[in-house]
């Protein structure tokens, strides 16, 4: 393994998880959500693909990933309702076997590299927020810095897994779960936890402000990579906030 690709592995994902953990603290779960559902993880695993097998393996994986963010929408909407039941634990589980079924769903079914797919998961994702219950007013919590760390180190330890495992799963699977929500597990794991069920509500709909992002970047960067390289990484970061910062504002002012 290339050592640039060693170092995304294990540096850009957690930094990029505290990053928003930090945000969250400071401006609230809404913005911590909006931020963790870019693409924080998905960016520096492709990167990753990239420096390790080459541009076209690491396209060929870009493109399957916004289609894979339909699981995503399911991931959401069950950690939304499970929550009502369950303590944090049991809700991120049925959340994950959600999400796993869906994934695996999309690679079987052959959606996953459907174009038309990935550009209706934009309109799934904003329908989604409408189904996620409006939260109670909250009062933005504190974030001691034993778990800002375990949450980075969290984030590590799930990209590990991920990243060993796509050896074995091929292109397709492998951009599917690129979006595997990581930041989406540990950030609302810990707020389930500490801060309650209307802190998740409220980070959750920021999560699905945030795919937005990630659906835009990807649909933007897998046609320009093959053109301009990782350079394609720029106007697709640039759309991708766009894309999120207009969600959240048509969210807030229609809803």
């Amino acid at each position: 393994m290339p050592t640039s690709a060693l170092i995304v592995k294990l540096f850009a994902a957690p930094l990029l998880i505290g990053a928003a953990s930090l945000a969250g603290r400071r401006w609230g779960p809404q913005i911590a959500g909006l931020l963790g559902g870019l693409p924080l993880v998905a960016i520096p695993i492709v990167l990753a693909l990239w420096l390790e097998y080459g541009p076209e393996y690491a396209i060929k994986v870009a493109g399957a990933a916004s289609a894979g963010l339909w699981a995503n929408v399911v991931y959401m909407l069950v950690l939304a309702h499970a929550s009502r039941y369950f303590s944090w634990l049991g809700t991120i589980l049925c959340g994950w076997a959600a999400y796993l079924l869906t994934a695996f769903l999309l690679v079987w079914s052959g959606l996953a590299v459907s174009f038309i797919v990935s550009i209706s998961v934009l309109a799934g994702l904003w329908i989604a927020i409408y189904f996620i219950p409006r939260p109670e007013a909250i009062n933005n919590s504190s974030l001691p810095k034993i778990e800002l760390y375990a949450r980075m180190v969290a984030a590590l330890l799930l990209v590990l897994a991920l990243s060993s495992l796509s050896l074995l799963l091929g292109s397709t699977m492998t951009g599917v779960l690129a979006g595997f929500p990581v930041a989406a597990t540990v950030i609302p794991a810990f707020t389930l936890a500490n801060a309650g069920r209307n802190a998740l509500l409220l980070q959750l709909r920021g999560f699905l402000m945030g795919l937005t992002g990630f659906s835009m970047f990807f649909l933007v960067w897998t046609p320009m990579a093959s053109h301009i390289g990782l350079l394609a990484f720029i106007p697709s970061l640039i759309a991708a906030l766009a894309t999120g910062i207009l969600v959240r504002f048509l969210s807030h002012h229609f809803h």
